[in-house]
This record gives structure tokens, sequence and C-alpha cells, in this order.
């Protein structure tokens, strides 16, 4: 009992100690790392965790890669909501900045490849499709990123209308770069008619 106790007040004076701590430098990242470490794994865990995450993107509003952070942080709880609202947070503040993911396109295949796996089916992979097009809309890599999620669960009717809409945006606007839709397309009909997979951890260059 006597050991708990001392476990219990060592726990609260780490906590003062990191509350005093952001309370005077709150644009340190690293201390809220170790703040959040902390509590999951010697203070109030995942919960506690969620709420100093909160609060740390509260002082660093631009802190992308705590963001993710917490998305894989989430992934080893396996809770698939709070992973998908950490998701739809970046999202957001990725739209925001015109990009995000240091302003490459990984973290947006991330969310897509989120959605396969995880049972969200064809409604929110187009809305993470059309996020991704209205953030990129002139890049050819991302309309073929949301052609491979569309294809990943069998949508191809739908997946080619998507590749003449990309082509055609393309052809309007900075004509050549649609050559590289084209050139998937090619690949992925030919895969179909071979009745071959379409998954999407399949390289469909690879031919």
């Amino acid at each position: 009992m006597a050991d708990q106790a001392i476990t219990a007040m060592s726990a609260e004076a780490k906590r003062a100690e990191f509350e005093s701590g952001t309370a005077a430098d709150p644009g340190n990242g690293e201390l809220w790392g170790r703040f959040v470490k902390f509590e999951l794994e010697e203070g109030g865990g995942i919960e506690a965790a969620r709420a100093v995450y909160e609060r740390l993107l509260a002082a660093l509003p631009d802190g992308e890669m705590h963001m993710w952070d917490w998305f894989w942080r989430e992934r080893e709880f396996g809770d698939v909501d709070s992973q998908r609202r950490v998701l739809q947070r970046w999202a957001r503040w990725a739209q925001a900045q015109g990009g995000g993911f240091l302003r490459s396109k990984d973290g947006w295949w991330d969310y897509l490849e989120f959605e396969i796996n995880n049972g969200g089916g064809v409604e929110r992979v187009r809305a993470v499709g059309e996020a991704l097009l209205a953030t990129f809309p002139m890049d050819p890599h991302a309309y073929v990123m949301y052609i491979r999620a569309l294809a990943a669960l069998s949508r191809h009717v739908e997946a080619e209308a998507l590749a003449r809409r990309g082509v055609k945006e393309l052809s309007a606007f900075c004509r050549g770069h649609d050559e590289f839709i084209w050139r998937f397309m090619a690949v992925y009909l030919k895969r179909l008619r071979e009745r071959r997979s379409t998954a999407w951890d399949e390289d469909m260059f690879s031919d």
C-alpha cells in the first residue's frame, strides 16, 4: 500500500513538472512529446495522452509531425475511430496548408490506405480522395492515388470515370501531364482483363 502511494505521488510530481514546464515554454515540442510519453507509460494512459496532444496542438497548431505521432500512438491501441479522428484533423490542416506531411502526398496515401484496410467503405474513400484532389488539383499522381483506392474496393467503373475526369482537367490546364494517368490506366485495365489483382498494395507498374 505504501509503495502504491509513493508511486502515485511520484507520478503526480512528474506531471506537475511537465505542467510547469509546458506553461513556461509552450512552444517546446520536445517537452510536450516527453509529457505524452509520460502519460502513456506512467500516468493516465491513452486518455490522458490524448488530452496532452490536444493541448500540444493548441500550442503548436502547425505541429504536423506531432499529429502523425498521435496517429501512430493511436494505432498501438487499435481504436479505429480515434485513429480516424486524428487523420481527419490532419487532413483539415493539410488542406489549409495546401499540402501537408512535409508538403508531400505521403500522408494522403496513408489516409486512403487506412480507410481501405479498416472498413471505411467507398463513401469515406471518396471523401478522402476528393480532399486529396482539392489539395493537389493539378497533380496526376493525386488522381492515380485516388483511382488506385477505388480499384482496391473493386469500384472499377468509377475508377475509369475518375481517370477520364483527371485527363480532362489536366489537359485543360497543363497539357501533357495527363500522360501519367493514361499510362497507369493501360496497366490497370490490362490487369482487369487478365483477372489479376488490383489491390492497394500491389505494384501496378511492375508489368
